[in-house]
């Protein structure tokens, strides 16, 4: 009897601790989405949105959630939201994908990752800390937000411009690296006072070695073939929760063996980028990754502490440590840009892009504190301070393109210009833009009997075209001396076929005040784009989302036949 009503209250306190993590994580992610659409509205990130969130109801404040172990139980299950994150990242990145932005944009984020994290090595070091300290330290700071800095992007339309495509290399590069990095940062904290850091990283590469072959045998033979057998069923759902399943699973068994359940997670949605169902996970998984990530995105936020903030001078060391970042970060990150082969436009505003401290870094600040490598003051300044450096996101995104360019005007370093035949020209058309478009472009002019000259930032694609005996430019066609080059007033055309529409504006309104005569044919990326080509002075704006309609409709028509009207 006395067995049974033990475990009775047991089971009752087992029970009321279950609702009262189930009431924090209600009241943490109504009022992360409150304060997600707040931000939203006035141009800031929804991540901030739900740190703020967990500023605002943690412990630190209001003291809603993070009663007894709820909040730590919160914390674990948050977790759930980055190995979700780091699975569907791992769906992204497909091997056309790592192709579209090639190795100057990978090296770059290579040598971003290396060089901050050994410059903030060096001066924690200086500060008094250990070299594991101060490795881990360089480890965090190293790392940007991907989740608030592609959305932005995307919002503003320069995913496809020269610092937008470097950035997101850069990023990319930062994802794949985390996993290495948490794995380096737990063996530092697990390895012995003797112990080197060689010989963790040692520990760190045959570890990451086996879990890499493991996960990736199963991804790429076991999987596959379970998909197809579940597709076969008619139930189209079944390879999505096998996919979801496989990805948790490799999660639990990384954090069984002593590994981070991210590495798991991550390379399974690796494995599976390339599978015919990616498309279908992805869709699937984002709602159930939004919701766990903005409750990890708040979680994080109950690690702020506002009150400490508020004593003494911790506001002004917070608030130095995050300027002294944005800048340090954004020079170094320009500097491995630059290293890499970029423009110095497009490095600097990359730089800016880049320069804040990405949701991640919480990641490897909460593993770093946990393996005693960070005093709780220290983790304290960086998560402070990384929240401000999140907060000025947008800011940074504002003026990364003409902070670039009114440095690289300074420098005098806007491009140089290499001609593959003489400058006189006349009766010809000068394309802006070296892509897929322009070359197509180009080809068609050619077989018509139509000389042209393209300008292009990109020295790569010069080369291609000298070596086939055309004119190139390597340059920047909002220059006016360059305009002067290409002979533009002597030209019987302009086409710009830049993807990005407000380095396509530029362009356009600068041919258009230097020439004001000359027919102007641009490039519309998208509808909504149309309006503001023909503002800037296109005469005519061949829309994409058009033509592809256009050419979708005749081949069905092509494959159907032509049916009577009537």
């Amino acid at each position: 009897m006395g067995l049974m009503l033990a475990v009775s209250v047991n089971a009752d306190e087992a029970s009321a601790m279950t609702w009262v993590l189930m009431g924090d994580v209600v009241i943490l992610l109504g009022v992360a989405a409150l304060m997600g659409m707040i931000c939203e509205r006035i141009g800031l990130s929804s991540i901030v949105g739900a740190m703020l969130a967990g500023v605002l109801v943690g412990p630190g404040a209001l003291n809603f959630v993070g009663e007894g172990d709820a909040l730590a139980a919160i914390g674990t299950v948050a977790e759930v939201g980055v190995a979700l994150l780091l699975f569907t990242i791992g769906l992204e990145i497909t091997r056309s994908k790592l192709k579209a932005f090639g190795a100057s944009a990978a090296l770059a984020g290579i040598l971003q990752i290396l060089i901050t994290g050994a410059v903030c090595a060096g001066v924690s070091m200086l500060l008094g800390l250990g070299l594991k300290s101060g490795i881990a330290i360089g480890a965090i700071v190293s790392l940007s937000s991907t989740a608030a800095v592609a959305g932005l992007l995307a919002d503003r339309g320069e995913t496809e411009s020269p610092h937008g495509r470097l950035s997101l290399g850069i990023l990319i590069t930062q994802d794949v690296a985390l996993v290495p990095l948490v794995l380096l940062v737990t063996f530092m904290g697990s390895s012995t006072e003797g112990q080197s850091v060689a010989e963790a990283l040692e520990q760190v590469a045959w570890a990451l070695v086996v879990v890499v072959a493991a996960v990736l045998i199963a991804g790429l033979w076991v999987l596959p073939h379970l998909f197809k057998r579940g597709n076969t069923s008619g139930n189209h759902d079944l390879p999505v929760v096998m996919a979801v399943v496989a990805g948790l699973l490799a999660a639990f068994f990384c954090q069984q063996v002593g590994l981070s359940p991210a590495l798991g997670a991550f390379l399974t949605g690796l494995a599976l980028a390339d599978s015919p169902f990616a498309r279908q996970i992805r869709s699937d998984v984002a709602v159930l990754k939004a919701v766990f990530l903005t409750l990890f995105f708040a979680s994080i936020g109950t690690l702020a502490d506002p009150g400490w903030i508020a004593q003494d001078s911790h506001l002004w060391l917070v608030l130095g440590v995050a300027l002294a970042l944005i800048v340090g970060k954004a020079l170094l990150a320009a500097t491995a840009a630059l290293l890499s082969g970029a423009t110095l436009a497009a490095a600097i505003g990359a730089g800016l892009v880049v320069a804040e401290i990405g949701e991640f870094s919480f990641v490897l600040g909460a593993v770093g504190r946990d393996a005693g490598l960070l005093d709780k003051a220290t983790f304290q300044v960086l998560t402070s301070a990384s929240l401000f450096t999140l907060l000025a996101v947008p800011v940074l995104m504002w003026a990364a393109r003409p902070t670039g360019e009114a440095v690289a005007r300074w420098c005098g370093r806007e491009g140089k210009t290499v001609e593959a035949h003489g400058t006189q020209r006349s009766g010809h058309v000068v394309i802006v833009g070296g892509g897929p478009s322009g070359r197509m472009a180009l080809q068609v002019l050619i077989e018509h009997g139509y000389e042209a000259v393209v300008v292009d930032m990109n020295p790569r694609t010069a080369d291609i075209l000298r070596r086939m005996e055309l004119g190139a430019v390597v340059g920047d066609a909002t220059r006016r001396d360059l305009l002067h080059e290409v002979s533009l007033l002597d030209s019987a055309a302009v086409l710009v076929t830049l993807p990005d529409p407000v380095s396509a504006v530029r362009v356009i309104e600068n041919v258009r005040s230097f020439a004001a005569d000359v027919p102007i044919i641009a490039r519309g990326r998208y509808n909504r784009h149309s309006g503001l080509l023909l503002k800037a002075g296109a005469d005519v704006v061949v829309n994409e989302e058009d033509r592809v309609g256009d050419v979708l409709g005749q081949e069905v028509v092509n494959r159907l036949g032509v049916r009577p009207l009537f």
